[in-house]
């Protein structure tokens, strides 16, 4: 593509022999997206003048085309390969003052070691912040850059309110062009922050097929099911939860606007509490020694034998057949209020999980 160009630049081509810079432009263009560097000059020298027609001014783009160009370049490279030697090694401040010369060359990778190697080697938050701050402002940031600024904006403690509602703004921004780029964690953030009270960007909005017009939770759920489709199929992850926790508190409040429903809720509180109580008297009437009750028997006996007397021996079989009757009857409430908070829980559940679907 790139001969192709020139032959265009010239005026060899046989179909059209004449100097067409246009079309020439086009095949540079389109050479340096492949990564040729001399194409990608070209492109860059025709978009920073804006001289063609059809052809507008742009210096941005010009200067992202040049930019790629410096990257590639072999000491550059040497220098990255150099520092990541001297990291795997245990060297970590050899390692940070070769990541540093590199990163004032603007190389993304390169700032971004030296922020990292600024926490590891406790140089102070301000040196972690620069050198973040710089690998934002390039033309493709990496998402994590973009969520450690937002947490430095978040977190940072504001002097007055409008500086508070300031820094948060800045958080939406770097916690939503990390979820434009594809982090889940952004989009996560971003949920938190719309919890709190703070408007999302449009962008996002567009970006999960919502409007300003929806509602609160609308939203958020199309932010988090957006964010499960960009994780791990089988994980449980903070997205999962929260969507699962969202969607489990929408289906209680279409619950509670029904009255017969409102009152399964209730019964189903107190099916939790007869749990509670019953449970353990049951367990307990199960541990009770079969042996008491014989001793207890073997006990009339001996007073009957040692006393002659009818009455003490009446007395006390009545009292013991009392204490029978009454632990039989408590088994069978508990096992009767049991019973009855299982179906009182199964039905609830079931409609929870209806109004879940």
């Amino acid at each position: 593509m790139f001969n192709l160009g020139i032959y265009h630049l010239s005026g060899m081509d046989p179909d059209r022999p004449w100097r067409n810079e246009s079309a020439a432009f086009e095949q540079f263009l389109n050479a340096s997206r492949f990564g040729h560097v001399t194409a990608s000059v070209e492109a860059a020298r025709y978009l920073s003048m804006g001289s063609l027609e059809g052809v507008s001014q742009d210096m941005k783009r010009a200067v992202i085309l040049l930019k790629k160009v410096c990257e590639r370049n072999g000491h550059l490279g040497f220098m990255i390969r150099e520092a990541l030697q001297a990291y795997l090694q245990g060297s970590w401040q050899e390692a940070f003052v070769k990541y540093l010369l590199a990163a004032q060359t603007g190389l993304v990778l390169a700032q971004s070691n030296v922020a990292h190697l600024c926490e590891e080697l406790n140089l102070g938050y301000e040196c972690q912040w620069r050198y973040h701050n710089y690998s934002i402002l390039n033309y493709d940031p990496h998402p994590f850059a973009l969520l450690k600024m937002g947490d430095y904006y978040y977190y940072h403690s504001p002097g007055t309110q409008e500086d508070s509602l300031s820094l948060a703004e800045q958080a939406i921004s770097m916690y939503s062009r990390a979820a434009l780029a594809g982090s889940p964690q952004g989009m996560y953030n971003l949920v938190v922050l719309a919890q709190e009270g703070h408007s999302l960007p449009r962008s996002i909005l567009r970006f999960v097929n919502v409007s300003h017009h929806d509602d609160l939770d609308m939203v958020m759920e199309k932010i988090l099911k957006r964010c499960v489709d960009m994780e791990a199929e089988e994980a449980v992850t903070p997205c999962s939860l929260a969507l699962l926790g969202l969607q489990m508190g929408k289906a209680l409040r279409r619950m509670t606007q029904n009255g017969a429903q409102l009152l399964l809720a209730y019964a189903s509180l107190l099916s939790v509490l007869i749990f509670a109580v019953v449970v353990p008297l049951q367990s307990s009437l199960g541990n009770r020694n079969p042996t008491n009750t014989l001793r207890a028997r073997n006990g009339v006996v001996v007073n009957r034998e040692q006393d002659g007397t009818m009455g003490r021996t009446y007395r006390g079989a009545w009292n013991l057949r009392l204490t029978m009757n009454g632990e039989q009857w408590l088994r069978q409430i508990s096992d009767l209020a049991v019973t009855a908070s299982g179906v009182c829980l199964c039905a609830f559940w079931t409609t929870l999980l209806y109004h879940l679907s």
